[in-house]
């Protein structure tokens, strides 16, 4: 890993190296043999980035169809054989960044050599455009990192899987719903997260929920942060596969559970503060093989206060406040406030300020 990256790092500082030379020689110093390299690449280079640029982008559009086709038959096979499809459909997708990632970068440069345009036009879009195509070929580099070791890992698991499959255990304790995978395997590797896959998928959660988290994670991230109108964060976080009501009030910079958004409920009227996140699934128990999973809902006109957590199989009575910075274990009775971490009823409210709480607003 380490001499990859030196190599890479070389051609990518020797590049910049040639390009700035390159610049420097055209606008201000004559450099001879700049002018003689100029001279002899630079027909191959405008023949690949201008002159057949055309039919790289249709042979980029042919292989965008192709990698969405082996995904959707990977997705389809995985509901049978889980191993299978989901090789097939973690490398449709290892392809799709990795070839948005070459595309990127090739119409980027691509500015750079297209003669319809005059060279000050050229260097004012590069200009232009360089913080947003870094940005994305950075976002782009990681995911392709992120799909690549979990595509690696997929192979090495193929004997296991089909010789070696460990045995499993489901168990129910209140809302709490338990897998226990009967491995020496840590629970984040790919047989136990293939098991537990297999099984949301028999409870009708996504198959490919493991991947689908990176991108709900990604998706949160971008909402909480990004959006400021709450009516378009709950449409946007509804789309996630979030319950919400009408009237609630999801404050910026809360995050809901990437691998199991649905389980989380916000009734009519309820809302949480700045930072909260809501967590509908648990590794970390005494058991390092162990999955449990429970649903969170906030009942109606109940609040959370702000960088708040709130904890899997956990419901927030009708009308009730949460404390700022608490930690919510456990159910909270309706029309109370509790605070701290584990969060505590200190309160509870009279009739007359249950009226306040449950007063109706339109829609």
């Amino acid at each position: 890993m380490k001499k990859s990256f030196i190599i890479a790092f070389f051609f990518l500082f020797l590049s910049a190296f040639l390009i700035i030379l390159i610049i420097i020689n055209r606008i201000f110093i004559n450099i001879p043999i700049i002018d003689l390299l100029y001279d002899t690449i630079a027909p191959l280079i405008y023949l690949f980035f201008y002159d057949y640029s055309l039919y790289i982008y249709a042979i980029t559009l042919i292989l965008y169809v192709v990698l969405m086709l082996i995904f959707i038959l990977g997705y389809n096979i995985a509901k049978n054989k889980q191993l299978s499809g989901s090789l097939i459909y973690v490398f449709s997708l290892f392809g799709i960044v990795l070839l948005t990632f070459i595309i990127i970068t090739y119409a980027y440069f691509g500015i750079l050599f297209n003669k319809d345009m005059s060279l000050n036009t050229r260097f004012m879009f590069l200009l232009l455009l360089m913080p947003v195509n870094i940005g994305f070929n950075v976002i782009l580099f990681l995911v392709s990192i992120d799909f690549f070791i979990f595509l690696k890992d997929l192979v090495s698991a193929r004997h296991v899987w089909k010789h070696e499959r460990p045995e499993f255990e489901i168990r129910t304790e209140g809302k709490m719903t338990h897998i226990d995978i009967y491995t020496d395997q840590h629970i984040f590797t790919p047989i136990p997260m293939l098991i537990i896959a297999n099984y949301l998928q028999k409870e009708r959660f996504s198959i490919a929920w493991f991947v689908k988290g990176a991108f709900n994670h990604l998706l949160s991230l971008i909402i909480s942060y990004l959006t400021g109108w709450p009516r378009a964060r709950n449409i946007l976080f509804r789309f996630l596969g979030m319950k919400i009501g009408d009237n609630c009030h999801i404050s910026e910079r809360s995050v809901p559970d990437p691998l199991l958004p649905e389980l989380i409920e916000f009734k009519d009227g309820s809302g949480c503060g700045i930072g909260v996140k809501l967590i509908t699934h648990n590794a970390m128990t005494l058991r390092h093989t162990t999955f449990s999973y429970a649903p969170i809902t906030i009942c109606e006109n109940a609040r959370i206060g702000a960088y708040s957590f709130v904890m899997p199989g956990v419901k927030i009575g009708k009308g009730s406040i949460i404390g700022a910075n608490s930690v919510v274990t456990e159910d909270i009775p309706p029309y109370s406030i509790a605070i701290g971490s584990p969060a505590k009823v200190v309160k509870q409210f009279t009739e007359d300020e249950k009226k306040e709480i449950d007063q109706e607003f339109k829609i």
